[in-house]
């Protein structure tokens, strides 16, 4: 017969695999979702300067009495030039030089970008970790728009991912790659998986900071529930 326990952390590895592909999958997918919306920005752009220098020209042609050879190969030219430069001057917006700096409603999305910038830098080891803290911040984005800086979890927030979150990351980084294996604690631990415990940490301080925003929700649509069923329900005429 199967150890009650064995059976119990089976399950939990399974789930935590299932969470850490799920987690993969929605970072993947808003990836997607940036890489889209910018080729959408630049034709966008490459389209209205084209259209520009299609009026431009007409316009010239209906005034001057016609498009000579040389205007019209050098307004190709240089069309071209501006619809090139168009699409490609649409970029990511800009960053601010520390993540302190920004707004903790757009915290979680600065920061998101940040890791994903970082992430070559990591150990492969990482990456689930990574993923789900990428997929926390996704969740975040939203919760934190609608709370004022002041509040408690957003300022808890903002120390960690403004200042603790790019610490652990960066000293890391800064240290030699070829030294990252090696063994720091009497325990066996290393670097890499300092590293990794550390963004697990963070990983479930995310989640905690979630739920908290959430609970006044959860509370509210819990007392609507029972308001209307006390309401409607309490009230309804018995069957004929």
């Amino acid at each position: 017969m199967a150890d009650p326990g064995d059976v119990i952390a089976r399950n939990d590895e399974r789930l935590a695999r299932l969470s850490a592909g799920e987690a993969a999958q929605r970072v993947r997918a808003r990836r997607r979702q940036r890489t889209t919306e910018k080729f959408g920005k630049r034709v966008k752009r490459a389209t209205l300067t084209a259209l520009l220098i299609i009026v431009s020209l007409i316009t010239w042609g209906l005034i001057s009495g016609g498009i000579g050879t040389t205007v019209l190969i050098l307004a190709i030219l240089f069309g071209s030039m501006a619809v090139m430069a168009a699409a490609i001057s649409v970029g990511d917006p800009p960053e601010p030089r520390n993540l302190t700096d920004a707004p903790a409603a757009a915290l979680p999305a600065v920061t998101e970008r940040w890791l994903d910038r970082r992430r070559r830098e990591l150990p492969r080891l990482a990456a689930p970790q990574v993923d789900a803290i990428s997929a926390k911040l996704a969740t975040l984005e939203g919760q934190l728009a609608q709370v004022g800086p002041a509040d408690p979890v957003a300022q808890d927030l903002s120390r960690l991912l403004g200042r603790h979150l790019p610490e652990l990351v960066e000293r890391y980084t800064r240290i030699p790659a070829d030294q990252r294996a090696r063994t720091i604690d009497s325990d066996g631990r290393t670097l890499e998986t300092t590293l990794i415990e550390g963004l697990k940490v963070v990983e479930a301080e995310l989640g905690r900071a979630s739920d908290e925003l959430a609970s006044a929700d959860r509370d509210a649509l819990r007392v609507q529930g029972k308001f209307l069923e006390s309401r409607y329900q309490g009230d309804a005429l018995p069957p004929a």
